[in-house]
């Protein structure tokens, strides 16, 4: 992508005031200015953007993303069906009982619905607009970081704690990955950008995270090596910069050292499963933790399928699996790979309720559409 084309896309993007403010809510996202579950600036972009998204639209989008947004509203009920019956058979009312859990679903929902909305409507210029933002919040963040912003054991930044700034810069350079070759943007920049994502996650001491871009990474020696090729000289050069580098290296590896040795299956929550067999059918809600407390303590499953598959059981999961499904149905291999370090992160991390997680699976759905699966060689038929 040229200087002059990227010039006449953000001018463009300035002209048209939902892709301004989509722009504006990408670059809000990493800034927490309140505790984590609680409104965040971001969110008050959203509410601007929501009546933007919506004018201009003529209601239409095509029947793969028509099934796949019932899909997840059957998942949503689901979801405040398993919540709200057990608020009223434990009678507890609390937010964090069982209340504001499907309203954390509920606005993620909002969030996919306005970005198959707003690609129906722009098309490539609004996935540019999402490459643009992205790098552009990258750079501040990576330039917080050299300004000692949020540095500590563990960097977190400009969010609320350190696997919220891992996660993000997964997603982000999954969704960087996803986007490149639709958008036709210049490889050195998005590799500058891959680049800067792994720094945040390093930074973070995020073992998942790091892990996540470093299988995206050998996953995009295959599907497109020259940009992993341009993202390993830049690689390089930032390595030999200097700086807050030199350290976050050694503080990854002293974490890795000191956790070696942890039952995974016991930290993460996992042993819930076969614990407590008898909410495996219809789902045990999220929320009042204290009912499957270890030694007084109360903690949520740090794992997305393990969290729905307890919480909403083989219902909730099925639904979910066919959302899943209808996402990534009829997708290219080569881009339906780049999913594959998301998934292994939310192994470990439930990570559902992460803006960015819904962002990413509705603009794979729309480069699912740009770029199709090829079609399989036709068989010969004998003579």
């Amino acid at each position: 992508m040229s200087a002059s084309t990227t010039k006449a896309s953000i001018q463009e993007i300035l002209r048209r005031p939902a892709l301004f403010v989509w722009a504006l809510y990408l670059i809000a996202i990493p800034f927490y200015v309140s505790a984590s579950g609680l409104p965040q600036p971001s969110n008050v972009v959203l509410v601007v953007l929501i009546p933007l998204t919506i004018r201009g639209w003529d209601m239409r989008l095509v029947p793969a993303e028509l099934r796949t947004i019932r899909a997840l509203l059957r998942f949503l009920l689901w979801v405040t069906l398993v919540n709200y019956g057990w608020a009223f058979i434990n009678w507890k009312w609390g937010l964090q009982d069982y209340l504001l859990h499907p309203f954390y679903y509920l606005f993620n929902v909002s969030i996919f619905l306005v970005v198959l909305v707003l690609n129906r409507r722009f098309g490539v210029l609004f996935m540019r607009t999402t490459v643009f933002a992205l790098i552009l919040v990258i750079m501040i963040q990576i330039a917080g970081s050299i300004l000692n912003v949020g540095i500590g054991s563990r960097g977190q930044l400009f969010f609320n704690n350190p696997n919220q700034l891992g996660y993000y810069a997964l997603l982000a350079a999954s969704t960087l990955a996803v986007l490149q070759k639709p958008t036709g943007m210049d490889r050195a920049k998005i590799a500058a950008a891959l680049v800067g994502c792994a720094y945040l996650a390093v930074l973070s001491a995020s073992r998942a995270a790091t892990l996540g871009i470093g299988i995206l990474f050998v996953l995009l020696v295959f599907s497109n090596p020259k940009l992993i090729i341009a993202g390993i000289v830049v690689a390089v050069i930032v390595v030999f910069t200097g700086g807050p580098v030199v350290n976050v290296i050694d503080r990854l590896q002293q974490r890795a050292e000191q956790r070696g040795d942890e039952d995974f299956s016991k930290v993460r929550g996992y042993n819930r499963l076969w614990e407590y067999k008898e909410y495996l059918v219809l789902g045990a809600g999220e929320g009042q933790y204290e009912r499957f407390s270890e030694n007084g303590k109360s903690k949520e499953i740090h794992s997305s399928a393990a969290t729905i598959l307890f919480s909403y059981g083989f219902v909730g999961f099925s639904l979910f699996a066919l959302f899943a499904w209808r996402v990534v149905r009829g997708a290219d291999h080569r881009v339906l790979v780049m999913l594959i370090p998301m998934v292994a992160y939310t192994i470990a991390h439930q990570g559902l309720r992460f803006t960015m997680f819904w962002v990413l699976l509705a603009l794979f759905m729309g480069v699912k559409r740009v770029l199709p699966a090829k079609p399989a060689a036709p068989r010969l038929r004998p003579v």
